[in-house]
């Protein structure tokens, strides 16, 4: 091999590491972070969820949320981290508990729906985290059930739980019919339950129908797309929404996550929560 090209490939590989780095670090302001300086900052407010909370893979919403010039002296935290599923929000309630926090923003489910899109999706989640039951509907709803009883129960918080947003923006793909099924689960579950209903998934539905993309591209069981953008992301200037829009997305930037654009209709969301006084 010519030196050249082991120089180009040296330098692939180094900015593939930076980039896997960065899209991996866990929030500082995580909620273990948030209980060991016990901080007399209030009220506490945590978003509990997986990479699109986590905001390293797409936009971060949490992070614009904490310097809102009216949240100065509010604790915001992040209790994010990519590829959660509903199983891994359940192991992480303890320490909810224990900072009873005033506010809990819980976004989950779009790895729960992917890993019931096919066996090699599935396959991918179980090794990673070593599941031991299946991903299915009705585990989910399980799961979700007892996160939000558990959160009324154990704590003083105002709980608040989006959809999860859509999976692609084909309207006609399974996978995009899929997330639309779980927004519906989410929806039945919250209504029960007597909790807050954020419906994201159908807000960015809507406004898909209304954006007049000519090609609505849908989610592909493929991981290349996604590391190549975040790849993009993090050696480049470029926004995620001019990565979203390069890859032939309005809301998403991968067919997952949330470009900008996307990520603010969630922050206004939650700002309305927050905030009402400000709406």
């Amino acid at each position: 091999m010519k030196p050249i090209s082991k120089l180009w490939i040296l330098c692939f590989f180094l900015f593939e590491s930076c980039a896997i780095f960065q899209a991996t670090k866990v929030p500082t302001n995580n909620l273990k972070s948030a209980l060991e300086s016990k901080s007399t900052k209030n009220p506490k407010i945590v978003f509990l969820g997986d990479s699109i909370t986590h905001g390293r893979v797409s936009y971060d919403y949490v992070d614009s949320i904490a310097k809102h010039p009216s949240l100065v002296n509010h604790l915001v935290i992040n209790e994010g981290i990519n590829s959660r599923l509903t199983v891994q929000i359940l192991e992480q309630l303890d320490d909810l508990k224990a900072l009873n926090p005033d506010f809990v923003f819980l976004l989950i489910g779009t790895n729960d729906l992917k890993a019931t899109l096919s066996t090699d999706e599935y396959n991918r989640y179980a090794s990673f985290w070593k599941l031991k039951e299946p991903v299915n509907e009705g585990s989910f709803v399980s799961n979700l059930t007892k996160i939000i009883q558990t959160i009324k129960k154990d704590t003083k918080a105002k709980l608040i739980v989006f959809s999860p947003p859509v999976l692609g923006e084909d309207p006609n793909s399974i996978p995009f019919q899929r997330s639309k099924k779980f927004a519906e689960l989410t929806r039945e579950v919250v209504t029960k339950e007597k909790v807050i209903y954020k419906p994201l998934h159908e807000t960015l539905s809507q406004g898909l129908d209304t954006a007049n993309n000519k090609v609505r591209k849908p989610y592909t069981q493929s991981n290349w797309p996604m590391y190549w953008t975040i790849l993009r992301y993090y050696s480049t200037t470029a926004s995620w929404d001019e990565l979203g829009e390069s890859n032939g997305f309005y809301y998403l930037t991968d067919a997952i996550h949330l470009n900008d654009r996307g990520g603010k209709i969630l922050e206004g969301m939650a700002l309305e929560e927050i905030l009402p006084e400000k709406k």
